[in-house]
């Protein structure tokens, strides 16, 4: 064989392994999308029995999701998660638990503003509310209580104090704090810590600490390092109830 016909082998199957490669994650995004949408058409057409207005616009949507999706999870895999991780084994570098404390809400803050799903509840909310909640108040305060929920993340994995020993409490001061708050705060704390979990926000988190925790000494990745989510979640509901009680 020559060495043109062993280049354009090399090529053919350089080819096949990058069709592949691109197949089996778009395969993944079809599987998990298309139930849902079968389900949603199935129950549309035969419990509702309603017509489905504009389908022709509808299918290029569910085609477009499809195909955002997967590039979405693309870019995750080789993008931000690598990012994230290197960066959490990198943040012990700097010898400075503040600094590192600093980083953490920075960071915090500004990937939540970053979530398209936050801006759609604070506009949601401006509009039911007729202005008296304004989307910036509530993008600030969400955006606050992440920044100051990762701080208090990162320093459970830095201390390695027990994650019993700071979520519980977080959730009993939630729960404390609910019948305070004006009835107008309590219900979007809550759905504001779903949206805090985000496609940015999450991503990041679940790979920056487990990294932090594999640099460090004496902790273990999957105890001190797994948690961080949730503890952003409750920090951001515990601003908004803060604000529910200050302007009941």
């Amino acid at each position: 064989m020559s060495e043109q016909d062993k280049a354009q082998q090399q090529r053919r199957f350089g080819g096949r392994e990058t069709i592949v490669a691109l197949w089996e994650p778009f395969k993944e995004t079809l599987i998990s999308v298309l139930p849902v949408v079968l389900f949603l058409l199935a129950f549309n057409r035969f419990i509702l029995k309603q017509p489905l207005p504009n389908s022709r616009e509808l299918f290029r949507g569910l085609v477009l999701t499809v195909i955002g999706l997967w590039i979405f999870t693309q870019g995750l895999s080789k993008g931000l998660l690598p990012l994230g991780s290197t960066v959490g084994e990198n943040l012990t570098a700097s010898g400075n638990t503040w600094v590192i404390l600093l980083f953490s809400f920075i960071l915090g803050y500004s990937m939540t503003l970053a979530e398209p799903s936050l801006q759609a509840l604070g506009l949601q909310v401006e509009e039911y509310s007729a202005g008296q909640v304004s989307k910036t108040l509530v993008v600030q305060l969400v955006a606050f209580g992440v920044g100051i929920g990762l701080v208090i993340g990162m320093l459970k994995v830095i201390m390695g104090w027990p994650y019993t020993h700071v979520i519980i409490p977080m959730y009993v001061l939630a729960v404390i704090l609910a019948p305070f708050a004006s009835k107008t705060f309590v219900g979007l704390a809550f759905d504001s810590g779903a949206v805090t979990t985000g496609p940015v926000t999450v991503p990041i988190i679940l790979a920056i600490g487990p990294a932090l925790a594999s640099a460090i000494g004496g902790r273990d990745p999957l105890i001190d390092g797994l948690g961080l989510v949730a503890i952003v979640t409750v920090s951001s509901v515990l601003c908004l109830l803060v604000l529910g009680v200050a302007v009941r």
